[in-house]
């Protein structure tokens, strides 16, 4: 008897375990969830993977790719620095250096779209754009310094976008600059150092896009815009990155 009773005992010991374990499984969150409120983070819906984007040279000393189908080919004019935020860069005169990527990217006409690099100026005087994608006649968008507003900007053609909650910028010091543009709400935005910017309704009008171009801008049919300084870890995503993404690439480059 006393046998028996052991057993029962050791079953209802187990079945009790059991059913404590159960509840853990259904009732538990992630971390990533609690910090969120129970919804997915940025891990969870791509993370790291995610923010590499539909292209990125990190500009370490060359001009391959890390993601995307093509590598952003340097002329014979420009430079390369090992004192970069990442370790290199591309390095500019300003007169005439850039790298040509070779293909549209972005489809600027039609979908959303984002743009990140780090920059460094080397001046305070005139236009200098870090990234853009050629178009017909003129770039379909310029990620780029303004000396005429002493802000950096996020441009399309006939309309710009100031980096009115920055400062003027500083000769010789990194910056993160991101830009988007959301097709459906017809706004785009500038992020700096991963904080908003600045932001503006524009109707960007259809323009078939041309090739994506580090270092320079296109305006009148012909190069333009050139950048001086020195630019690292550029992407380019077929989406609007949220400010939450954005946030987390200014902190650090994906793996």
């Amino acid at each position: 008897m006393t046998r028996r009773w052991s057993l029962i005992s050791l079953i209802t010991v187990l079945a009790l375990a059991l059913a404590f374990v159960v509840v853990q499984l259904v009732t538990w969150e992630s971390p990533a969830e609690e910090a969120s409120g129970g919804k997915p983070g940025p891990a969870q819906s791509g993370g790291a993977a995610a923010l590499r984007g539909d292209g990125w040279w990190p500009l370490h000393g060359s001009g391959t790719a890390r993601a995307g189908e093509r590598d952003a080919v340097p002329n014979d004019l420009v430079g390369w620095t090992q004192d970069g935020p990442n370790g290199g860069a591309l390095s500019l005169d300003g007169d005439g250096g850039a790298a040509n990527v070779g293909i549209p990217v972005l489809d600027t006409a039609g979908k959303d779209y984002s743009v990140a690099a780090r920059v460094r100026l080397g001046t305070d005087e005139g236009f200098r754009t870090a990234v853009s994608q050629d178009g017909p006649g003129i770039s379909t968008f310029f990620l780029q310094y303004s000396a005429a507003d002493e802000r950096f900007a996020f441009s399309l053609p006939g309309s710009r976008t100031l980096a009115e909650k920055t400062g003027k910028p500083e000769t010789g010091r990194w910056y993160h600059l991101v830009g988007t543009y959301s097709q459906d709400e017809k706004t785009m935005r500038i992020y700096v150092d991963g904080s908003p910017a600045g932001e503006r309704k524009a109707s960007a009008q259809p323009r078939k896009p041309g090739n994506l171009v580090i270092g320079r801008g296109r305006s009148g049919g012909r190069p333009a815009d050139y950048w001086k300084g020195d630019i690292a870890d550029v992407h380019v995503y077929e989406r609007e990155l949220t400010a939450a993404e954005v946030s987390a690439l200014s902190s650090g480059e994906p793996e």
